[in-house]
């Protein structure tokens, strides 16, 4: 649902017209035909959170890590949701958008990283170099190091916070972690 919603969003506000415009006003002495190339590589960058949103939200399903996705991927949705981040898109419009995308994908590498088990599901493609690369140069310096060491720490927070044990399957097939009995009872018996 929320992949779809951004999707509506992203194709009314996040055409390559209204990145001309707004790159446009902040460059106004760089050639037309260049701002257009860039808009273009900016409009199918951002046009790809919808997936990365996706490919978080089937990751967080994975039995043995789902947890700690979840729980990394729930923050990057925070971010994304909120619109007064570190580039906001009340004042930036569709640009604005540019550092949830960066650190929607970002986020997945770093838990493909952290957790190859989990995978990367299929459909989702992560952008290139070249769309990257102008990211990193369009984005106010320092913002994608700060999204960088953000999607880091998070991932290593929550492989942390839900490491160990085994999981095991209830009745009707889903996961759960056990319930630690004899652990519970020896406290007990030290403590009497």
């Amino acid at each position: 649902m929320l992949a779809g919603a951004l999707s509506n969003a992203l194709a009314e506000q996040a055409s390559a017209a209204e990145l001309t415009a707004v790159l446009a006003r902040e460059a106004p002495d760089v050639a037309p035909d260049e701002l257009h190339e860039l808009a273009d590589l900016l409009e199918q960058y951002l046009n790809s959170l919808p997936s990365a949103v996706a490919a978080l939200t089937t990751m967080a399903k994975e039995p043995q890590v789902g947890r700690s996705v979840a729980f990394a991927a729930g923050q990057v949705l925070l971010y994304v949701a909120d619109e007064d981040d570190l580039l906001s898109e009340s004042e930036a419009g569709a640009v604005g958008l540019l550092d949830d995308t960066y650190l929607a994908h970002r986020c997945i590498a770093a838990i493909h990283a952290t957790f190859p088990q989990a995978g990367v599901p299929a459909g989702y493609e992560p952008p290139g170099e070249r769309p990257v690369a102008a990211v990193r140069s369009l984005l106010p310096a320092g913002v994608t190091d700060a999204l960088d060491r953000t999607c880091d720490n998070l991932v290593r927070l929550a492989a942390g916070l839900f490491a160990g044990g085994a999981v095991s399957a209830t009745e009707d097939g889903t996961q759960r972690p056990p319930l630690r009995v004899e652990a519970a009872v020896n406290a007990l018996r030290d403590d009497g």
